[in-house]
């Protein structure tokens, strides 16, 4: 029988996650001209078919899942065995660390870490930013720092600190419409927030909720565009109080704690890295980050 070439099941698991051949390219940097070709080698050498490829993407056989799911175990086996080389002293620590979170704590840890890289010069530190939560499970990052807790099974999950949120406007927008501000007459007063996408956001709920308030005229896809628009004179607009406060300068604060915008954040990592010298080391430094601030 001949050998299986135990890469074609890795982009195996990588096409039946991915759905189609096109989204599988991209994550895996292959073309799908080459993905297609290791799916036929992989099913001559099983002898037997693991994907329907239909108009709409890729679909496996029943006999595609049963060798997905034995792929899926190797690929947690694998990463087990990544784990165990982990361990090492914390004076010791090395290697890359993923983190994954949103944008506003994003810009919190990257405006903090020049003393950790003091600390600890060999670990190497990449912050992956998204509103969509990566899997810890499959080593999509290492840590996940996020506003809610993970309910997922085999995690590590602490609560850090707490998100608080306030209304501001730049110092000149204030000098312009101070009396309209001072008596909050929200509809005299203009605003910037989320575009439409993301008008489900708490903090937008909360903005667009204000009595007789107009829709934001200034709309942003990303926080710290709302951030942007705000110190530029744009209007009123909510902003975390740990920008809000190392920009006291450029900005006038509305209502300073808005008490129902708090939120909660969670760090979770994958039980399997508990003893990892490089993670260990990262999760003590954000912790006393959260609590410093």
């Amino acid at each position: 029988m001949k050998h299986i070439n135990w890469e074609n099941l890795k982009f195996l698991v990588i096409i039946a996650r991915s759905k189609t051949l096109r989204r599988a390219a991209k994550k895996t940097g292959v073309s799908t001209a080459t993905l297609a070709r290791r799916m036929d080698e992989l099913e001559y050498e099983l002898g037997i078919k693991l994907l329907e490829r239909v108009q709409s993407g890729c679909m496996p056989t029943a006999a595609g899942m049963q060798i997905i799911a034995w792929a899926e175990q190797m690929e947690e086996i694998s990463f087990e065995i990544e784990r165990t080389r982990d361990q090492q002293t914390l004076h010791a620590a090395k290697g890359i660390v993923k983190i994954n979170t949103d944008e506003l704590i994003s810009y919190f840890l990257t405006s903090r870490f020049s003393e950790f890289h003091a600390l600890y010069p060999h670990v190497e530190i990449e912050i992956i930013t998204s509103h969509r939560p990566y899997s810890l499970t499959r080593r999509e990052a290492d840590i996940a720092i996020r506003n809610f807790r993970p309910e997922q099974a085999d995690l590590i999950i602490q609560k850090i600190g707490t998100l608080s949120y306030g209304l501001y406007c730049s110092q000149k927008y204030y000098k312009c419409h101070q009396t309209d501000i001072d008596r909050q007459a929200w509809d005299k007063l203009d605003f910037v927030g989320f575009d439409e996408h993301r008008h489900h956001f708490h903090t937008e709920r909360w903005l667009r909720s204000l009595p007789n308030a107009p829709l934001p005229w200034m709309r942003c896809s990303y926080a710290l565009g709302i951030f942007d628009g705000i110190t530029h004179d744009n209007g009123l607009g909510l902003l975390d109080n740990f920008i809000a406060a190392e920009t006291s300068h450029l900005l006038y604060s509305v209502i300073k704690h808005i008490p129902e915008l708090d939120q909660e954040i969670w760090l979770s990592t994958h039980s399997g890295l508990r003893s990892s010298a490089r993670i260990n080391v990262v999760k003590a430094y954000i912790r006393n980050l959260f609590t410093q601030k």
